[in-house]
């Protein structure tokens, strides 16, 4: 009796130990795994990064031509009621460089920074003076004031949902510009701050207006 009492604490002791090895080498297990699973994820999270950075594509054209445009945005920002107005193709030079931090194109000649006390300006400069921007043409269906009081008057209430086809509209009522420098889409919220960033040396968290369609 005394035997099987010890043979019983025996075996009780064995199963004991091997269930606690059993238990500790599980949870080393499922530590491992919940370790692989963080890395796998932290991995993921790394490439997608990594992505993100490679998907990025700068608006800004390099070449030489895109640069700021000073002597363009001093004479908007200094002029006033009662100046003489920009003549010939100068206000839609002006309205097209200005469109030229919310577009993609290839090239861009100059840059001029929108801000809503410029886009007031020229409103003011083309209605004022609305003789001077008349049809050039009799075939022409709109006069040019027309086309840059609607352009000018959509961008004051900060819809940019068009400003690819605006640009496009100026460029080819210019005339004699190379069509590489066609937008061909209208740059991300994140590509506009950049473009503002290395253009113009300003650093904003938010940009005025939306490229968004509008219902």
């Amino acid at each position: 009796m005394k035997l099987m009492h010890v043979l019983g604490i025996v075996v009780l002791t064995a199963l004991l130990s091997i269930s606690g090895t059993f238990l500790i080498m599980k949870k080393n297990y499922e530590n491992e795994g919940t370790k692989r699973v963080e890395t796998e994820s932290d991995n993921v999270q790394t490439i997608s990064k990594e992505d993100e950075k490679e998907k990025f594509v700068s608006t800004v054209d390099t070449s030489g031509m895109g640069w700021e445009t000073p002597e363009f945005s001093k004479r908007v920002d200094e002029w006033k009621s009662g100046d003489e107005p920009f003549v010939g193709n100068l206000v839609e030079e002006v309205i097209q460089e200005m469109a030229h931090q919310k577009v993609i194109a290839k090239t861009k000649e100059g840059s001029i920074m929108i801000t809503p006390e410029r886009i007031d300006t020229l409103i003011q400069m083309v209605e004022g003076n609305k003789d001077k921007y008349e049809r050039r043409a009799m075939s022409d269906k709109y006069a040019p004031y027309e086309i840059y009081l609607d352009i000018l008057k959509r961008w004051k209430k900060g819809d940019f949902s068009t400003v690819d086809d605006d640009h496009n509209i100026l460029m080819i009522i210019q005339g004699g510009k190379p069509p590489e420098g066609l937008a061909t889409g209208k740059a991300s919220e994140e590509q506009e701050i950049d473009y503002i960033f290395q253009v113009f040396g300003k650093e904003v968290k938010e940009v005025f207006g939306t490229t968004e369609k509008r219902n």
